[in-house]
């Protein structure tokens, strides 16, 4: 294991990387959930799914604030923000795909 002179590591940027990814998958699972529940007619489904996708990529934008904080060494944030929008967006993700694939195997 490398130690950096003057700061702790890289575990920080891990998980700014970690959420990143997570909102991108989050985003790409969503987007054929909302077009699947607009053909079927599901206008509430799919506007929980778009707004689950917006905030995906509300997270996937709004790492890069942590990135530049974490270049220039500052005082870190609180993670707690991020990882509740990022649990939010994937029991969401999950919740909606549930269904929409319960609702298809019913039809």
């Amino acid at each position: 294991m490398t130690v950096f002179l003057g700061g702790p590591g890289l575990q920080s940027e891990r998980t700014a990387l970690a959420w990143q990814r997570t909102a991108i998958t989050g985003t790409v699972v969503m987007f054929p959930l909302v077009v699947v529940n607009a053909r079927m007619g599901l206008w509430l489904m799919t506007a929980l799914a778009a707004v689950a996708t917006t905030a995906a990529g509300v997270l996937v934008v709004g790492v890069r604030r942590r990135f530049r904080q974490l270049r220039q060494q500052d005082p870190p944030l609180s993670p707690c923000g991020p990882m509740r929008l990022v649990a939010a967006v994937t029991v969401l993700t999950a919740f909606l795909g549930l269904v929409t694939a319960l609702l298809l195997i019913r039809r």
